[in-house]
């Protein structure tokens, strides 16, 4: 009689089959995971919301059997780049999974699609990952496995998309230790379970989580609506965030200058939910698949498909999972004085006002001619290290200049230096805010809106010549 096993997914309560083919097995409180039957050779069987009562009889179908893939152009990638790029997107690559590893990676089986640039896997055997920094053992079951590329390439800075499938049991492969149970504490804090229990409980000013649209923090209720149902809660969107992006396609020459051809000059797009965690300084970004999404109490998404992720959460791979039945234990929040949300940060279009005006400004327009004619006559790269004192400097290395005198070069320098302090402090402001907002979308999306409506705002401010 083959033995059948019998668990929980993403859990730690399994059992198997006695001799007799009989099984019992404790059901999880509030549970909302599937039972999964597995043997080997033989297809999973799963099944929904069991009860206590439940009198089950299980027939397994038999595993259809396919041949490992004939792996076409097999000198593009060797398999000890492909385990490499696995482990990337499957185990992951944060500090929980640098003390995580497969133990059977023989089982593992990969194939790359020329033609679609796509990278697969799979395994016949549940794939066995010790996880030393969490004190688990997770036989995964894995399901599908893949990873879309740009190019013909396994770099991970290359690719368009990811996703895995599979049924996971966790076992404990070590007695817990203090600093197990910190490190448990610490990936569920950071984990977008937490997020979203917190956010449900109505605990996010406790806790380490903002909830942001277009880089500030937003009052909850006026985007979402949060009610209970059944042993869980339902989350729905009742106001889809969008910014303002400035609308380029009409711009006209009109008396010199460069103009809309109409008054309207912006158009709303939608944009995801950013949710920054100020402990860690990470961003994770939100994107909803349906209005409506379920979350169980303890923070779980019911149907993980409900909700796209990117940013921090979407690198939580498997060396950041806990089971189900992990019963979190919150760590106690700092207090940060330093926040990359917070009231500092204006909107971006408040912003982006303040950035042409900075540009535009007198005395940004004397700094940058003032720098130019020091910088086209010292003929290098101004280094504060190298040149001063540049009053030294220049003694030695005049005739390596094209200063007309050591007076010149004084006076050229200490205009340029003056002019520098008028706006330091504004410069760094301003560059501070073009490096969150380049985070915030993206630099390519960034420097579309932004240096496009900066260099338009240039325009409109300076008086260009007439034509003749």
């Amino acid at each position: 009689m083959k033995l059948h096993r019998f668990f929980f997914d993403n859990t730690t309560i399994s059992t198997q089959t006695d001799l007799n083919g009989n099984f019992q097995i404790n059901i999880p409180a509030n549970n909302k995971n599937q039972l999964v039957v597995s043997a080997f050779g033989y297809d999973y069987f799963l099944v929904s919301n069991p009860t206590p009562t439940s009198n089950l009889k299980i027939r397994l179908k038999t595993e259809e059997t396919t041949l490992d893939e004939l792996v076409i152009d097999k000198n593009l990638f060797t398999r000890k780049e492909f385990l490499k790029a696995f482990r990337y997107f499957f185990i992951g690559n944060t500090k929980n999974a640098k003390h995580t590893k497969i133990l059977n990676e023989k089982d593992l089986v990969f194939y790359f699609d020329t033609n679609t640039k796509q990278f697969t896997a799979h395994s016949n055997k549940p794939i066995i990952i010790q996880n030393e920094r969490l004190g688990y053992t997770i036989d995964f079951h894995l399901e599908s496995f893949q990873v879309q590329f740009n190019y013909q390439t396994l770099n991970p800075k290359n690719y368009m998309n990811t996703n895995y499938f599979g049924y996971s049991l966790f076992r404990e492969h070590t007695a817990s230790t203090k600093k197990i149970a910190a490190n448990r504490a610490e990936t569920y804090n950071n984990s977008s379970v937490a997020f979203f229990r917190d956010l449900i409980t109505d605990n996010l000013e406790n806790s380490d989580y903002v909830l942001a649209v277009n880089g500030l923090g937003v009052e909850v209720r006026e985007y979402l609506k949060i009610e209970p149902e059944n042993d869980g809660y339902k989350l729905c969107i009742i106001k889809m965030p969008t910014r303002k992006r400035p609308d380029l396609s009409g711009l006209i020459m009109k008396h010199g200058k460069l103009k809309a051809s109409s008054s309207k000059d912006t158009t709303e797009i939608e944009v995801p939910f950013i949710v920054f965690n100020k402990e860690i300084k990470e961003q994770s970004q939100l994107y909803f698949q349906k209005e409506c999404i379920l979350i169980q109490k303890n923070g779980h998404l019911v149907n993980p498909n409900d909700m796209y992720f990117s940013g921090f959460f979407a690198d939580l791979k498997v060396a950041d999972m806990l089971p189900f039945d992990y019963t979190a234990t919150k760590l106690p929040t700092k207090k940060s004085n330093e926040t990359a949300i917070d009231k500092k940060i204006p909107t971006y279009e408040v912003f982006e006002k303040q950035a042409i005006d900075f540009y535009t400004s007198k005395n940004f327009d004397a700094h940058r001619k003032a720098r130019k004619v020091f910088y086209d006559k010292l003929k290098v790269e101004y280094n504060y290290n190298v040149h001063e004192p540049f009053q030294l400097w220049i003694k030695e290395n005049l005739k390596s200049t094209l200063f007309a005198s050591e007076e010149e070069a004084i006076t050229l320098h200490q205009n340029f230096v003056s002019t520098f302090k008028l706006i330091k402090d504004q410069k760094e402001d301003i560059e501070r805010k073009e490096d969150y907002f380049s985070k915030l979308y993206g630099e390519e999306e960034f420097g579309k809106m932004y240096y496009n409506k900066v260099i338009q705002g240039l325009f409109n401010k300076m008086e260009m010549p007439k034509p003749e």
